[in-house]
């Protein structure tokens, strides 16, 4: 017999504690520029020492203390406590109560339990999941991405296919291939080139597409201009009907991420801008939309001079502190970036000098190793960051996929390859059909050492039938 009985007793564990400013700091990493600053407008309306750089309008700023990715450089190990007692009385003063682990060490944040925060996924990332989902062959998948990384803000489609496809010597008629397939994405809508295709996907999908409906939509600018009496005659029905059709019209959406939050919403803005210097690709960011703001330093030294209540003084005092807190978690966050965008871009040399074709095998892991980051780390900068090259603006987690070692032991090549060759395997095929297991024979043969179970796998993914309903749908065509 098992006896329970509940004891009191002490018991010792270690553990780490998320403070509110290291989930800020890690927050910071999730955001873009354009979001980066309406988090920072936020910041400035609650905490009276903040200022926004483009507000100053040239005042002598001689006294804030300025995001720069060059300020304070040998000032890492600076504790909060040193910053604010310059301009205080120790005794009274309350800006010890900010955590300070955060300067510590340069880039000790970036491993601290940050997959265990979740974050919000963009309009880019849904859209990415289901592209994920649907392509299997590696070039429609990154074509994919690309067009994501081009929508429009409202939903639409609005860019040059010519010049995309022009960009990655891949041909337009590829390009309309893979949109075609995007515009049956969720929401209903996306990708829609007008607002009448936008209408015509939504009115299809609720079962309310027939000739009249789509002569009326082929003509939305009689209906803009209130021509009832010539929409009857262009639709063949009553005026009645017409009405009939404007009431269905009226269930759509005019703008297919009209449901969704501006937060939500990726604008195609790069963060990060890729330019080539003689033979070298350098890395930069953005300096355009790259928000900065001061801590009014003067401010704060006027007012710890002042006589004021124990209480007003802590408020200060704390928030004082915590402008100087997110000055350093912005730096660490542009430092971060930098770093992370750097390392893709030299792994990915390859792309940038030859095209989609030469895309690097390449998952988070390997960057994280790279610069001893945590993984998740790696995500949320790629998750939400554009980064503008010369083949053309793509969405960060767009240079990532998978890769199979090589039986030869020679370079590692992407998942994307592997299933390629088994198709072309296949297309090849003519009396003598080919079974998994002399697909992987053909594999190992051509250096690529995979398990029979993994062809079936990518055959079954890539919706290839097995050899044995090959044979049957062989014998039916001759």
């Amino acid at each position: 017999m098992i006896k329970i009985s509940l004891k009191p007793g002490i018991k010792q564990s270690q553990g780490i504690a998320l403070t509110p400013q290291l989930l800020q700091s890690i927050k910071l990493f999730e955001l873009n520029n354009l979001e980066l600053e309406a988090y920072l407008t936020e910041e400035i309306l609650e905490n009276p020492f903040l200022q926004s750089e483009d507000d100053i309008h040239g005042e002598d700023s001689i006294n804030n203390e300025e995001l720069t990715p060059d300020n304070d450089k040998n000032d890492t190990e600076t504790n909060l406590d040193d910053l604010t007692s310059e301009s205080g009385s120790s005794d009274d003063d309350y800006s010890s109560t900010y955590d300070d682990s955060f300067t510590s060490s340069a880039y000790e944040l970036t491993n601290i339990l940050e997959e265990t925060l979740p974050y919000r996924k963009s309009i880019n990332e849904v859209l990415t999941e289901q592209a994920n989902l649907t392509f299997s062959d590696s070039l429609d998948r990154h074509i994919a991405y690309l067009l994501i990384g081009n929508l429009e803000v409202d939903g639409y489609f609005k860019t040059d296919i010519l010049e995309l496809s022009g960009n990655l010597n891949v041909s337009d008629v590829k390009f309309r291939e893979v949109l075609s397939v995007l515009k049956k994405f969720e929401p209903v809508g996306i990708f829609a080139e007008s607002l009448s295709e936008c209408l015509y996907t939504q009115l299809k999908q609720m079962n309310l597409i027939n000739d009249p409906m789509n002569h009326l939509l082929e003509n939305l600018y009689e209906l803009a201009n209130g021509n009832i009496k010539q929409l009857s005659k262009i639709c063949g029905v009553d005026n009645s009907d017409i009405f009939k059709m404007l009431k269905d019209i009226r269930k759509c959406k005019s703008k297919p991420l009209s449901n969704y939050s501006e937060e939500s919403i990726t604008i195609a803005e790069p963060d990060i801008i890729v330019k080539k210097s003689l033979s070298k690709w350098t890395v930069e960011l953005n300096e355009n939309n790259l928000p900065r703001i001061l801590v009014n330093t003067g401010y704060w030294e006027e007012l710890a001079r002042k006589k004021i209540s124990k209480e007003d003084k802590k408020y200060l005092s704390d928030r004082y502190a915590s402008g100087k807190w997110l000055l350093k978690a912005l730096e660490q966050r542009e430092a971060t970036i930098l770093r992370v965008s750097t390392e893709i871009i030299k792994q990915q040399n390859d792309f940038l000098e030859r095209g989609l074709a030469y895309m690097r095998p390449m998952i988070l892991k390997d960057i994280a190793n790279e610069l001893d980051l945590h993984e998740s780390t790696i995500s949320r900068i790629t998750n939400s960051k554009e980064i503008s090259t010369p083949r053309g603006v793509f969405q960060l987690k767009f240079f990532f996929s998978k890769n199979i070692s090589k039986s030869d032991g020679g370079e590692d090549i992407s998942s994307e390859v592997v299933k390629n060759k088994i198709k072309i395997f296949i297309n090849k095929e003519r009396d003598k059909i080919l079974s998994d297991s002399k697909l992987a024979l053909l594999l190992k043969e051509s250096g690529i050492n995979v398990a029979r179970r993994t062809v079936t796998k990518y055959r079954v993914n890539m919706r290839i039938p097995s050899s044995f309903e090959r044979k049957k749908i062989r014998k039916l065509v001759t």
